[in-house]
């Protein structure tokens, strides 16, 4: 079962308080979108909230993932629409170190915290370059992203992570990689226009 809600706020100091008092994790993510049929890119800001472990049946072991919610900022452009939402959650990533990422040479700076790098893997025939913090020990998170989609009214997509405050215990998420089941789908898509537009120009 997928956590996800989105909420509307005003004050991003107020609920970032809100959020570290609750002690869940806390993503601060600047996205940067660009539609297909033009107009100026569409900038808004995001916190990726982690929630309380998913609950499991076995009650002899403690749950290992939690869930997360995603609250929207305004921005240039106002607030992002529900599928813009609904793209950005689907690039999430807050996992460990997967078979679809590795490591880079060197990090980055998050406030205080230096973070270890690493980077997605991702199909030869999809544009998109993907990193990823290690925020913590074995945790990583989404750090940056940038992607031409090959679907939908979004023509690219950015996003950068700012800030992050851990929660007393981070922990991955339930359904933390789904960014690289995204990116297979695409290179998947983009595997099969190219299969069709070979068929047309042999015929």
């Amino acid at each position: 079962m997928r956590y996800f809600s989105v909420l509307l706020a005003s004050s991003l100091v107020a609920l970032s308080l809100e959020a570290a008092g609750a002690g869940g994790t806390v993503l601060d993510y600047k996205v940067v979108v660009r539609m297909r049929d033009g107009g100026a890119p569409a900038e808004s800001r995001l916190q990726v909230v982690t929630t309380a472990p998913v609950a499991t049946r076995n009650r002899a072991k403690r749950p290992r993932f939690v869930g997360w919610r995603i609250r929207a900022f305004p921005g240039k452009g106002g607030l992002p629409s529900a599928s813009v939402l609904a793209r950005v959650e689907s690039l999430l990533y807050l996992e460990g170190p997967d078979s679809g990422v590795v490591p880079r040479e060197g990090g980055m700076r998050l406030g205080k915290r230096f973070c270890r790098l690493w980077q997605a893997l991702t199909p030869s025939a999809v544009g998109a370059f993907v990193y990823l913090a290690e925020i913590s020990p074995n945790l990583l998170a989404l750090s940056y992203l940038s992607a031409s989609l090959p679907e939908g009214d979004l023509a690219s997509i950015e996003i950068h992570l700012e800030g992050v405050s851990l929660g007393p215990a981070p922990a991955p998420a339930e359904d933390g990689t789904v960014l690289l089941r995204t990116l297979r789908r695409w290179g998947a898509l983009v595997d099969d226009d190219q299969q069709v537009m070979a068929t047309e120009q042999i015929q």
